[in-house]
């Protein structure tokens, strides 16, 4: 897992003034917090938290003005709905040795047999897994590959097996699936009632 680190700044100012003049310096506002620890209220640099949040990584390490880095995951992420900007965050600290739960991006590889050849359409339920395991085994994201459905194949939770990670999501929940396209469902509909013709037509005869 990549190194990665976010620079804060403790803030003592809070409401929604206060928040909109953070934003007009290019910063979002921020809160940390962590076992048995005080609620920290941050102020964070727009830029580095978006690569953050680009990269998908899960565990990052977070310095708060000159103190000893921690160790720590993404919790809340508020946007703005215009822009899609983050305009809030929510910083969680974990303990190396203690399992967390959260949500780890699905990454679809490669072209389903079905939509390349058949004409198919891939329809990807889950965006997201939930997951349970030590921060050090937290994986970035949850690669499923595609390349072998046909058109009426799935792919379900309880095909995917990670080491170390627990799969929180029921096992019979559909991550992707590839469907028949409309023209697929009218080209078959249309060759069924050619047949039913054909088999009418030789039985009049």
């Amino acid at each position: 897992m990549s190194e990665v680190m976010l620079n804060a700044t403790a803030r003592e100012t809070t409401g929604k003034k206060s928040a909109k003049s953070i934003r007009r310096e290019g910063k979002v506002p921020a809160i940390y917090y962590g076992h048995n620890e005080k609620n920290i209220l941050l102020t964070v640099d727009k830029r580095e938290l978006v690569g953050i949040i680009s990269s998908e990584t899960g565990l990052f390490d977070l310095k708060i003005d000159k103190q000893k880095a921690k160790k720590v995951i993404l919790r809340e992420i508020q946007f703005d709905p215009i822009t899609n900007s983050p305009v809030h965050v929510d910083i969680m600290g974990v303990k190396m040795k203690e399992k967390i739960h959260l949500s780890v991006p699905v990454h679809i590889i490669g072209e389903a047999i079905g939509v390349k050849r058949d004409g198919g359409v891939l329809n990807q339920v889950l965006h997201e897994i939930e997951v349970s395991c030590l921060p050090l085994d937290l994986p970035e994201h949850i690669d499923v590959d595609v390349s072998d459905l046909t058109i009426g194949d799935s792919i379900h939770i309880s095909d995917i097996t990670m080491e170390n990670v627990e799969l929180l999501n029921e096992a019979d929940n559909v991550i992707v699936s590839v469907i028949a396209s409309r023209a697929t469902k009218e080209a078959a509909e249309t060759e069924e009632v050619a047949e039913a013709e054909e088999v009418a037509e030789s039985e009049e005869e």
